[in-house]
Order: C-alpha cells, then structure tokens, then sequence
C-alpha cells in the first residue's frame, strides 16, 4: 500500500503505476484527497491517491460490471462535482466557512511575517469576527487603517466564495475597530456643523463602505444636513451638505 500526490487525482495514479511498473489494471485505486487549488494559491492541496497492488489470480476474467480502476476515478472526481453542487444548494455550514477564514487569514498574517493569535468569533447568522492579538498592531492596522481594511476585503471575498453572501466580516486588533467608530462620529459631527456655518457641502477623504454607512448612521437624525456618496470605489466620498 503506497500513496502517491499529483495536481490531478489521474497524474496521481499516473506517478504511482510509474513507480510500481504496474498497470491500472493491476492495482486498486482509493481517492485519499481531491485536489485543491486554494484561494489566491493559499491553501493548496494536491490530489492523493493510494495505490494498492492486487493479488494474482489464476484466470484472467474480470466481471463486465466490476469498474476499471480509471472508471472508479472518473466516478470520484463526479461524484466530488456532483456533491459540490448539492453543497451549493443547501444552507451554508457557517461555523465551518468562519474556520477556514481564519486558517486562511493564518496563512496570511504568517506569509506577511506577523506574530499573532486569532480570535474567532461567530456572532450570528450573519456576522464573522475574528480579533487578531498581536505586538505589531500598529503595522497591522497600517496608514489609515489601509492594511486592516485590506485584510478584511479579503476575507469578505472568501467567504463570499465560500457561499456565505450575506455574512459580514470584521478583522479587528487592539480594540482599533471601536476606537475608529468613536473617531467617525466625531468627524461626523465636525463635518456637519462646518456645513451648517459655512453652508457648502463638505466632502471627506474616501473610506470604505462600512465607514461610509457609520457617517451616514452618525447624521440620519441630524435635521439640518444630508449625506450621501458619490464617486467609485475605491474612491467613493461622502458629502455632507446643509438642507
């Protein structure tokens, strides 16, 4: 019994018979792991097969109905297809889907020389929070938060592909995430009574869309301007305007 990787389960089975100076027909193939290509080359996992040798026998008759060894391949990576597609139609194991994040974030935060812990958090059916405890926040969280929001558009993308559309993800470190929702009200409220005094509209440097809406949250009960956003990400403003 030996296991043998390949890119494809068939390349697998391919280097395996190599080795042995087998046939397909002289040996049982088992599937041990199908290929994964990972998320931006993170996460890869080659296809792994066991190839195990069968015994001789004394006639050479095969039963018509008994699969050939590539049959049965053929028949994993369908089945493998086939299950994916059942996946895609039932309701997202959530827990699951907030794990790989994090292992992917892991894989990351390391590739990007970090030393750190991560904390996760599923909150509800529709919120990811993963804290990441570290000595480097400063660098983390990087200029205006740049390489923090960067981070966390990543794993929003994830998890979106991981079929997970109406889950939001935050990344937060050091409690940056509170310190920065208290930092935008109080733009917002400087914003709004420069509007009022000046009676111009005032338009703040692009944020993120989740920093837009915590100006808009911060002003809606505001009687005397409007907000709104104009402009494409990722240069998307707000203006805060006298009514």
């Amino acid at each position: 019994m030996s296991i043998y990787s390949g890119k494809t389960i068939q390349d697998a089975v391919q280097k395996g018979l190599a080795e042995l100076s087998l046939n397909q027909d002289q040996v049982e193939v088992n599937v041990i792991q199908q290929p994964r290509n990972g998320f931006f080359g993170i996460g890869r996992k080659p296809a792994q097969v066991e190839l195990t040798p069968k015994e001789s026998k004394t006639t050479n008759q095969t039963d018509p109905h008994t699969p050939t060894p590539a049959a049965a391949i053929k028949r994993a990576e369908t089945s493998s297809e086939d299950s994916s597609s059942e996946d895609d139609r039932e309701d997202v194991d959530l827990d699951k889907i907030a794990q790989d994040l994090a292992d992917y974030l892991n894989d990351v935060l390391e590739a990007m020389g970090f030393s750190f812990t991560l904390k996760l958090d599923v909150r509800n059916r529709h919120s990811i929070y993963i804290d990441m405890d570290t000595e480097q926040e400063s660098r983390l969280i990087g200029r205006h938060g740049r390489t923090i929001n960067a981070l966390q558009n990543l794993g929003q993308i994830y998890i979106n592909r991981a079929g997970a559309n109406n889950v939001d993800v935050e990344l937060d470190t050091a409690d940056y995430r509170h310190r920065r929702s208290e930092a935008l009200v109080q733009l917002a409220d400087k914003t709004a009574r420069n509007a009022i005094a000046n009676g111009k509209p005032v338009y703040l440097n692009p944020m993120p869309s989740f920093e837009r809406k915590q100006i808009h949250n911060a002003l809606a009960d505001n009687p005397h301007v409007v907000t709104y956003s104009t402009g494409k990400e990722p240069h998307r403003v707000i203006v805060v305007a006298p009514k």
